[in-house]
């Protein structure tokens, strides 16, 4: 008997990509799924498009927020909270996705059941639809013997050690399959984070079990101006210094570990506490630039002697002067 996979299609005004995006989803040759839509009171013709779909498709069902959430990682977890299935999918609306992509992450999870998670490898996507690239050059820098360019299985905690503390190399949520009873083991995602949610779920379940990787882009990650990551973007404001090593999810990601007694190497802990000196550094900066003296050199300071780096913040600081 197939095991059955709950597929989570959060959408809040995507109605020009979500008809593509049901359809990806139909013709997955793995079919033993149950997927919900879960619009967050979407202001377009969403609405519209998945009542149209789902009385043609029985394994496809609908649920409707009456107000807007604020955030999509409320959907996750809502989603997941409603799964039935041990699998899950979180089929972001505007993406989509290869006929193959269920079949392949299903049978790598399936496989060894420590394997908390499985994803692939994504193409770029723009709004008309083109592929315009592959996330492989995404982790090129991180990857000198070109490890990504074939399938692998790995320790959670090396993987995070070797690439996951320095960026997200797991960029798009729907390229992932992983299991809910680690998703919720961790707490689900944290509802707060408005862009790296998915990063932080992914650094806490990857401390229960392994990653499974596969070369091939079975995804599309499609980035418009519409996308959660090109919001945050436009919606920042312009007098405030925009984190470019998130700080914030990193913090959350450390009073994780000490929550879980999680022990992980010194050295991976240095550098995670190198990219949030070099977060405050810059912040101080930005802060002596807009006449906030004493926050600033207060952050210059930090970042200067915790861990102790040579940034050169402190000269920067006095060429202020």
């Amino acid at each position: 008997m197939s095991t059955s996979v709950q597929v989570i299609i959060p959408n809040y005004n995507h109605a020009s990509y979500l008809a593509e995006r049901l359809k990806s989803i139909a013709l997955q040759t793995y079919g033993t799924f149950q997927a919900v839509v879960l619009d967050d009171f979407s202001a377009d013709t969403s609405r519209d498009i998945i009542d149209a779909f789902v009385i043609t498709d029985p394994r496809f069902s609908k649920y409707y927020n009456t107000v807007n959430s604020g955030s999509t990682f409320v959907q996750w977890n809502k989603g997941v909270a409603m799964a039935r299935s041990e699998y899950i999918w979180i089929a972001e609306s505007d993406d989509s996705a290869d006929p193959l992509l269920l079949q392949t992450l299903i049978a790598k999870l399936g496989a060894d059941p420590e394997i908390v998670l499985a994803y692939c490898q994504s193409n770029r996507m723009n709004a008309e639809g083109e592929v315009t690239g592959s996330w492989l050059d995404f982790t090129a820098d991180l990857d000198p013997e070109g490890l990504f360019t074939t399938d692998f299985i790995m320790d959670g905690k090396e993987y995070i050690q070797r690439f996951l503390i320095h960026r997200n190399t797991i960029p798009n949520a729907s390229a992932v399959l992983f299991r809910k009873s680690v998703f919720e083991k961790v707490g689900g995602a944290l509802v707060n984070l408005k862009t790296n949610g998915d990063w932080l779920t992914w650094l806490k379940m990857l401390c229960f079990g392994k990653v499974a990787f596969v070369a091939a882009s079975y995804n599309y990650f499609r980035y418009h101006n519409k996308s959660v990551i090109a919001k945050a973007h436009q919606t920042e404001h312009k007098n405030t210094y925009r984190e470019q090593y998130d700080t914030v999810m990193r913090r959350e990601f450390v009073s994780f570990l000490k929550q879980h007694a999680i022990g992980l190497s010194p050295k991976l802990l240095q550098t995670n506490q190198y990219y949030i000196s070099l977060d405050l550094g810059h912040k101080g900066l930005y802060e002596l630039k807009s006449g906030q003296f004493f926050m600033g050199w207060k952050h210059v300071l930090i970042a200067s002697f915790y861990p102790k780096m040579q940034s050169g913040f402190i000269k920067k600081a006095l060429g202020l002067l």
